[in-house]
């Protein structure tokens, strides 16, 4: 396929923002009335197939090195493991769009932190050009990218971290730059409940400057997600996040995870997760999300399968290599 369809379009148009204005939040702010009003909503794609087939309800339980993209605080998980990390992930979006995720962290010798870098990576693919007559005009393929760069300490059962994001995007030969401060915490066996231990977690993320590419300016995607993780029994876990989107009304999303484990160090994991917000534009398959992992101790594989309804289905994974 050479050209993009008019869905398609105008997913990226989407991607790009649509709006002209330039204050750090949209207008109606957290509420459905600033849909489609925020720049570099790629910020926004999921990174990491394990917490996409949570359906991204991993505010208590982010680790390793994609937990750059969710919430900074889950690198500090890594410290008592004492190896470092890298993760390397492929999303396959709706029609050619796609998305690539590359992330590292390596915990600190003599101390209980992690440092970590993460790269991400989008285009929609090539989309046909008009001039304003309607005549074709050739093609043009937006392309986004963000770098960051985090921190995370544990203090005993408390873990706080932090990342800075460089954000660049590119549409038909303009672009912008914006910069971006993302912040978390997860807080371990806080009570029982029945016979299991609680974690809370809490991150906020894409708090910046807005972002202007040629003559249009629109705030960052900035986000607030709480969440808890109930450790039901040694094998499986319930999840329950709530999302404060500054571009739509809060909403919630819950998860499962069971963990089989294959001797003394590898596992196996079936996962799901339903994210309500995904309803609310979409009908048909929408909302529910799904996966797997085999984690082999030095080496794991983690999937997602993701649908949006009647737009279709999309498919993550993720590999990750410890040493």
């Amino acid at each position: 396929m050479t050209g993009r369809t008019l869905p398609a379009a105008v997913l990226a148009f989407a991607l790009a923002g649509g709006s002209a204005h330039a204050g750090i939040f949209p207008d109606a702010p957290f509420s459905e009335a600033a849909a489609g009003t925020t720049g570099a909503t790629f910020l926004k794609l999921p990174a990491g197939a394990h917490a996409e087939g949570l359906a991204g309800t991993v505010a208590a339980s982010a680790d390793g090195p994609d937990a750059l993209f969710w919430n900074p605080a889950g690198l500090a998980r890594m410290a008592e493991r004492g190896r470092s990390e890298a993760s390397f992930g492929y999303n396959a979006l709706l029609e050619s769009s796609y998305a690539g995720a590359a992330s590292y962290a390596r915990p600190l010798k003599g101390a209980r932190s992690t440092v970590g870098a993460a790269l991400l990576y989008h285009t929609p693919g090539a989309i046909d050009a008009y001039d304003r007559f309607g005549n074709a005009n050739g093609q043009f393929t937006p392309v986004d990218l963000a770098f960051l760069a985090g921190y995370a300490r544990r203090f005993g059962p408390l873990m706080a971290g932090a990342a800075g994001k460089f954000i660049r995007s590119e549409l038909a030969g303009s672009s912008g730059i914006s910069f971006a401060l993302d912040l978390g915490a997860q807080l371990e066996r806080v009570g029982d409940v029945g016979d299991g231990q609680v974690d809370l977690g809490a991150a906020i993320r894409n708090l910046g400057p807005a972002i202007s590419v040629g003559s249009v300016a629109d705030p960052l995607p900035f986000a607030v997600q709480l969440g808890a993780r109930w450790h039901a029994n040694r094998q499986f876990a319930m999840l329950l996040d709530g999302h404060l989107d500054v571009d739509a009304a809060p909403y919630p999303s819950i998860a499962g995870e069971f963990t089989q484990a294959f001797g003394a160090a590898s596992k196996g994991q079936i996962r799901a997760g339903y994210n309500l917000k995904r309803t609310r534009s979409l009908e048909g398959l929408a909302g529910l999300a799904a996966g797997g992992g085999i984690d082999l101790d030095r080496f794991v594989v983690d999937y997602a399968w993701v649908p949006f309804g009647e737009l279709g289905t999309t498919h993550r994974i993720t590999l990750t290599a410890r040493f």
